[in-house]
This record gives structure tokens, C-alpha cells and sequence, in this order.
């Protein structure tokens, strides 16, 4: 008589987890380790940072094997430190700026280990998802949590001022701003912030590009119509006191306060901004608007995993069997209304239901983002960290008028240029 598995006894101590198989009344035990994976992630508070430990637990509870551990700290700025060090984590999320990693071989390419059967596809994601972190057909980083810029609004001020829709260009925008500064003159139309996830954008949106065409991504195109046209539109909104730059908590604590009529921000400082507001007023979110070309753009922002070298094969299979979990339906669903990101699958975004989109704005404008073709991926060459500060730079030096947009553009595409060339460093 074949021997049948009859019962599963999991004891998660001392490391290890033990499997009995009774037949016939005889009682055959395997011990097996436990694998240990160490997850560096920096989510230390809020709706993400529950809903990412109740995820993991979920995880440890259905994977008996496996054990993953959270260690609440910026793995982006120390992860390379503990490689040298000869302690990384096995698993880590990491930002976009993922060039020094590359450099610093610190990285296994995830290819092998989540995609192929029972793995992640890029049918089942997000172009812009899919491809964020993809250098030469590997992918050596897979979004974790994916952000989109977006704008928040007081609805109720916009209603007291007249204005009944949304903008749907940045001309539009315009438009609405200065009739609130007519209406509300101690108030602030917009607050805005000078990085680079939210200046590129409306440059994409009027017809930009990254790179100069043919330049195999070593020049940038900075000098461009698009640019022009981006840098003084915010100067002139700036000039005419209908816009500040503003940061972070800054921002929500002034539009809680009803100081601010439109907010910059990512979907995921929606929930952020509702605690800020605490019910004072009813607030909106729409998406940046279309730009010059006829169309919207956005880039997607936000945290990756990445898999860290110097692990047994053990553990590397153990850290890809949490990556390939992470997107399935069942914890991409959870994380999308609980975290305050949308799902980064489109089967788990089609499964948010309807009722909730229309409660969490911030939420349903980033699933459409995330959707949208015009939406892409960070930019992956080793120095667009240091292109993306210059582009800060200037762009503030511009727009609150230390410089000529001319001056700034000028000095942006010599600087810029210099990174991607390698002839420049920070």
C-alpha cells in the first residue's frame, strides 16, 4: 500500500519546521531550516506601514518555510555599506536611483528567480511598472509600491469660486488659479514641488523628451520648445503670486488649514492630506492635466524590490517565492485600498471595487495614471540622480526668477549632459 501524506505539523522554532508522515502507524520526521529573509523597507508609520506588516505576516503564516523579517530602515542609503560590511539584507526596496547598486554588482538579476511559470509577466503589470528598474532585459529591480504625481484640490473652494470641473489642461489650470486668487486673495492658488517626478511631466505633457534623440541616452533635451514652455509657464504663475514651491508636510498642514487651494503631491500622500484636512472641507483629486501635445504624462515613482548578492540559493529562492507572491491578486488587492498606493497588477486593480474608487480618489486617479500610455518609468542610466538634481536646480533658479529661463536652460542641458557623459560627477 502507497503511503499517503495524512497529516502537516509546522513547529516555527529553533529555525527549523517539522513535516510527519503517518502510514501503516509508522512516524517518519524531516527537519528542515527555516529560510530567513531579512525585508529592508522604509515605511515606519501610517496606513502603508500597517498594511505592509500585515502583509509579511500574511505571508509567514501561509509559507511555513519562510520567514521574512521587516527592518524598518532606508536601504536605498545603506544597503551598499552593509554589502561591504559583508551583512546585507536579503531582500531589500530600494528608489530608482539603483545606477550605484549596478555599479557596485550588488544586485541579482531578478529574471531568473520570479519570472518563467508560476512567476510575475509583463502581461499581468503595468508597462510603466513592468519596465521601472529594467537595464538590458534584466530586471534587477520590480516596483514594491508605484506613485503617480496628481493634485489635490478644496473642493469646496473651488465651488465658492465658480470654477465647476476640474482643469483639463495646464492652460485651464491657469485660468482657475487666477480666478482664486481674485476670490480668496490670502490664499495660496498653488503649492508646488521643484523636483524632478513633478517638472518633467508637464515638460513630457508639451511635447518633451529625455534624451536627445540618437544620442544613445547621453545627451539630454533640455534646449527645447517644451522646456521653454514649461519653465515659463510656472515662472509666470510664480511672478503673479498664484503659486509657491512647498514640500512634503509643509504642504498638507497649510491645505488642512485651508491656506492652499490646490496641493502637488503622488497618490500616496492622499490619506495624508485627509488626515491633514480632518473633515474641515471636501476634498478631490485630478490628474496633471494635458500639456501642449494634446496628451497628459506622469512618471511612476515609488520604492523596488531588489535581491541583495552574498546569500545562500536557499535564501535568494525563499526572498523571489515573497516577490512572486507580492503580485498576486489576493495581497495586491489588499495593498491597494489599505496602503494608500494602487495595485501595481491590472487584474488586481480591476478587482477594486467601484464603491471604493469613488470614496478614495487619490487612489482611482493613480489606477487610470498607472493605465495611462503616456505614463513611464523613471529614467535608468547611471547618472539621471545627478541630471535630476541639476534639473531641480535650475528649475527653481528659473521659475522664482534668480536666472533667465535661457540662462537656466542653457547651463541645465551643459551640466546634464556632462553626468551622462561621464565627464562630470557630483
Amino acid at each position: 500500500m502507497k503511503a499517503k501524506w495524512t497529516t502537516w505539523m509546522v513547529a516555527l522554532a529553533a529555525g527549523s519546521y517539522c513535516v510527519v508522515n503517518a502510514s501503516q502507524g509508522a512516524v517518519q520526521a524531516q527537519t528542515q531550516p527555516i529560510q530567513q529573509v531579512t525585508l529592508w523597507e522604509s515605511h515606519n508609520g501610517g496606513p502603508v506601514a500597517d498594511a505592509m506588516t500585515y502583509l509579511v505576516n500574511w505571508f509567514n503564516r501561509t509559507h511555513p518555510g519562510i520567514h521574512v523579517t521587516i527592518d524598518v530602515t532606508k536601504a536605498s542609503t545603506k544597503a551598499l555599506a552593509a554589502l561591504a560590511a559583508g551583512n546585507p539584507p536579503v531582500l531589500a526596496e530600494i528608489s530608482h536611483y539603483d545606477g550605484s547598486f549596478l555599479n557596485a554588482h550588488a544586485l541579482l538579476s531578478l529574471n531568473p528567480y520570479i519570472m518563467g511559470k508560476g512567476g510575475v509577466s509583463a502581461k499581468q503589470m503595468y508597462p510603466s511598472v513592468w519596465s521601472n528598474g529594467e537595464v538590458g532585459n534584466q530586471h534587477y529591480r520590480i516596483m514594491a509600491d508605484a506613485k503617480v504625481s496628481q493634485l489635490t484640490y478644496n473642493t469646496k473652494m473651488f465651488r465658492q469660486a465658480g470654477i465647476k470641473s476640474t482643469p483639463e489642461t495646464w492652460a485651464q489650470l491657469a485660468s482657475d488659479l487666477a480666478i482664486i486668487k481674485r476670490k480668496f486673495p490670502t490664499v495660496v492658488p498653488l503649492a508646488y514641488k521643484d523636483s524632478s517626478a513633478h517638472i518633467l511631466p508637464p515638460f513630457l505633457a508639451n511635447g518633451g523628451q529625455l534624451f536627445l534623440p540618437g544620442s544613445n541616452q547621453h545627451k539630454t533635451d533640455f534646449l527645447s520648445p517644451a522646456a521653454y514652455e514649461t519653465f515659463n509657464y510656472f515662472r509666470t504663475l510664480y511672478a503673479k503670486h498664484e503659486m509657491i514651491f512647498a514640500h512634503g508636510a509643509n504642504i498638507r498642514s497649510d491645505f488642512g488649514a485651508g491656506k492652499i487651494a490646490v496641493a502637488d503631491g503622488t497618490s500616496a500622500g492622499y490619506e495624508k492630506i485627509l488626515e491633514a484636512v480632518h473633515g474641515r472641507f471636501p476634498v478631490g483629486v485630478f490628474a496633471y492635466p494635458k500639456g501642449s501635445s494634446g496628451h497628459t504624462a506622469n512618471l511612476v515613482q515609488g520604492l523596488g524590490f531588489v535581491m541583495m548578492m552574498d546569500h545562500t540559493k536557499a535564501q535568494d529562492a525563499a526572498a523571489a517565492t515573497f516577490i512572486k507572491w507580492w503580485f498576486r491578486d489576493g495581497p495586491q488587492v489588499y495593498w491597494g485600498e489599505h496602503s494608500g498606493f494602487p495595485p501595481e497588477t491590472r487584474s488586481a486593480a480591476s478587482h477594486i471595487p467601484a464603491s471604493y474608487k469613488a470614496t478614495h480618489p487619490g487612489t482611482s486617479v493613480a489606477i487610470s495614471e498607472l493605465a495611462s500610455p503616456y505614463t513611464i518609468p523613471r529614467p535608468v542610466p547611471n547618472a539621471y540622480n545627478e541630471v535630476q538634481s541639476v534639473l531641480d536646480s535650475y528649475f527653481y533658479k528659473a521659475v522664482t526668477g534668480q536666472m533667465s529661463v535661457k540662462m537656466a536652460l542653457t547651463q541645465l542641458q551643459q551640466q546634464a549632459d556632462a553626468y551622462l557623459s561621464g565627464s562630470a560627477q557630483l
